[in-house]
This record gives C-alpha cells, sequence and structure tokens, in this order.
C-alpha cells in the first residue's frame, strides 16, 4: 500500500442518540467510521432498491409475450403482411409494456385479456 493511501489520522465524533440512530440507519452494512468516511468525502455508493418481485414476474411475463409474437412474426414468409390480429397483439403488448412501466398503481388494475381480430 502507497504510503499517501494508508490512513494514519484519527478524527472522533460525538453524536446524540438520535444522531446516532440515524447513522445506523443510513449506514447500512458498512462500518460507522467507513461510512461516516465515505459521507464526508461525498463517495457513497448509491442505494440500490430490492427487486419488486411481483412487478418482475409481470413485465416477465409481457416480454415472454412479446418475444413469442415476435418469434410469430418471423416465421412468417417475407413477403407476407401482419394481419390485423397480429398488429393489435403487438400494439397491446407494448401499450401493456409501456403503462406498466410507467404506472404507480402497477398491482390494482387487472391486465388480462384476449386480442380480437379487428378487420375492417
Amino acid at each position: 500500500m502507497p504510503t499517501e493511501a494508508l490512513r494514519s489520522y484519527c478524527v472522533s465524533v460525538r453524536l446524540n442518540i438520535e444522531e446516532l440512530q440515524i447513522l445506523e440507519v443510513k449506514r447500512g452494512s458498512y462500518k460507522k467510521g467507513e461510512w461516516l468516511r465515505m459521507a464526508s468525502l461525498q463517495k457513497i455508493p448509491p442505494i440500490i432498491p430490492a427487486i419488486n418481485l411481483n412487478a418482475w414476474k409481470a413485465l416477465s411475463e409481457i416480454s415472454q409475450k412479446l418475444n413469442r409474437i415476435a418469434t410469430h412474426i418471423d416465421g412468417k414468409s417475407k413477403e407476407s403482411q401482419l394481419t390485423h390480429t397480429e398488429l393489435f397483439a403487438v400494439k397491446r403488448q407494448l401499450e401493456e409494456l409501456r403503462c406498466n412501466l410507467l404506472r404507480a398503481d402497477f398491482w390494482s388494475v387487472p391486465r388480462e385479456g384476449y386480442a380480437e381480430d379487428q378487420e375492417r
């Protein structure tokens, strides 16, 4: 370890109970001194929230549906045009994905339905 990287200076700090409780919450798995050093040098790592498993599952289902649609479309001959049902299914899944990514009330509205052929 280079000499300039060696930590040889000690700084102590006194906290009241409220400040200590805030420190305990904010430091997470870091030691108190380590977290205080990072905070004072503005090098606190970003807090990454836990994965919302329900959201992950729902978005995975939408992703799977989009992949099945893409596989179906890729399997069609090059001169074959998309049917209204295929276009409707793609549009519906993209809208569902966009809506679910942007909505705060993600879990309060049922999202299941069936595509219908909408020939005109």
